[in-house]
């Protein structure tokens, strides 16, 4: 039914990419013209699934489905508020932030769709639709980090569909979803999350709103940086001992708290203790996130990381980065296994191949020369 409704106004090419449909004839459609002009979009142009393609199609289907229903300047000012939920946008080169840059935009789009609305209507509207964008992004701010680790963490099936089949998906294609992940959190600036205009949101509310998006993403990009690290781990002892193979056939199936003893064996159960120092020295927030867990359970993931948790606590935070950085090379074209595992603590290694030589039989010998190995 949304296709149908789209299907005159975007093209779709062999690639998947969208554009919007070159065809004078559109220009007779107001809902057509209304949210071209309010989103600063052109017959021809290439929709970014980054830079508004589902925000401006969402707009369009719902532009036509109320066309004639709502009066056409409240329907305009709902197209605004869609506008502004295009996420993470930073001020342009001219110094405008996209509140800015959307007020002009609707001034134009009265003055040329001749609507009955002011100067003070569009700003009433603006400020609307910042309030609209920011709730809309008010998962940043969470007061509790676990609560936004729990959101992001959900994303994940959702941009690697891979993900959505438990037990199924590999080592590698889990890592591949977690760096993505991990890269696009520690490199979003806290600033472009929430939007400010005029006096909407109050300036101390904008400021803890910043504060709270800035610590968040901080302990995301922490908790993510070890996880990332312990699937890098995997892959490593995977392509040694035969090439990648599902998660679930190191890691053991996900448990169902409501199995109970009959819960299935997961490799964290045959780790030794950790040779780790005095566990004050680490990050009480991340060391929280991986012993406790996010705010819930996912269909493809545990809650908590016990083997995260694991090689947190024998690496430490001095070394962690250090780490880290040798699994991201390990991951480049190139990427020698062995070389890598040789670069973290013998012992922490060790102990992970053998926990994982209890898990997959058929690696067993495999995974127990790569431990004595190291």
């Amino acid at each position: 039914e949304v296709g149908e409704i789209l299907r005159p106004f975007i093209r779709i090419d062999r690639d998947g990419s969208v554009s919007i449909a070159e065809n004078s004839g559109l220009e007779k459609s107001r809902s057509f013209r209304s949210c071209t002009l309010v989103f600063g979009f052109s017959p021809g142009q290439v929709l970014s699934p980054f830079g508004g393609l589902n925000e401006f199609l969402s707009a369009l289907v719902m532009a036509e489905l109320f066309e004639g229903v709502i009066p056409d300047p409240d329907l305009l000012l709902t197209v605004a508020c869609i506008e502004a939920t295009i996420p993470f946008r930073r001020a342009d080169d001219a110094g405008q932030a996209p509140a800015e840059r959307l007020h002009q935009r609707l001034l134009s789009t009265v003055q040329e769709m001749e609507l009955d609305l002011d100067e003070d209507d569009v700003e009433w509207a603006v400020m609307h639709a910042v309030a609209f964008a920011n709730r809309d992004v008010r998962n940043f701010a969470e007061e509790n980090v676990g609560r936004f680790l729990d959101n992001t963490w959900k994303l994940l099936p959702e941009t690697n569909p891979q993900l959505r089949f438990a037990g199924v998906y590999t080592i590698r294609s889990y890592r591949v979803a977690v760096q993505k992940m991990r890269g696009f959190l520690t490199t979003l600036d806290p600033s472009s999350v929430f939007q400010k205009y005029e006096s909407v949101p109050p300036p101390a509310e904008y400021k803890r709103l910043l504060d709270l998006t800035r610590r968040n993403l901080e302990a995301a990009g922490a908790y993510l940086g070890i996880k990332f690290l312990t699937a890098v781990i995997l892959e490593a002892l995977a392509q040694l001992t035969g090439g990648d193979a599902p998660v679930a056939l190191f890691m053991g199936e996900l448990t169902n708290p409501e199995n109970g003893a009959d819960a299935p064996a997961q490799l964290a159960d045959h780790l030794p203790p950790p040779a780790a120092e005095d566990d004050r020295r680490l990050d009480s927030t991340v060391y929280s996130l991986l012993e406790k867990g996010r705010a819930s359970a996912t269909g493809f993931d545990l809650q908590n990381a016990p083997l995260s948790l694991y090689v947190y606590r024998s690496i430490g935070p001095d070394h962690l980065d250090e780490a880290i950085g040798a699994a991201t090379a390990m991951c480049g074209d190139g990427g020698d296994p062995e070389a890598f595992l040789r670069k973290l603590p013998p012992e922490m290694v060790k102990a992970i191949a053998g926990a994982a030589s209890e898990m997959v039989r058929t690696r067993r010998q495999a995974l127990q020369d790569v431990a004595a190995s190291l």
